[in-house]
């Protein structure tokens, strides 16, 4: 029996254009939003940018 590693890698050789690795990728995050909408919340906070103050 094959590996997780080896399944995933295995999935991930059938993509054969750039647009269909991007529309997984978003079925992806909306299949993590919806069923773990807390841990995607911290995901993007750890993702966005600092927020820089500057006084005039």
């Amino acid at each position: 029996m094959a590996s997780p590693v080896e399944q995933a890698l295995s999935l991930l050789s059938i993509i054969k254009h750039p647009v269909e690795g991007v529309a997984y990728l978003f079925y992806l995050a909306l299949i993590v939003r919806w069923r773990w909408p807390k841990a995607w919340n911290k995901f993007l906070d750890l993702c966005k940018a600092r927020e820089e103050i500057k006084s005039l």
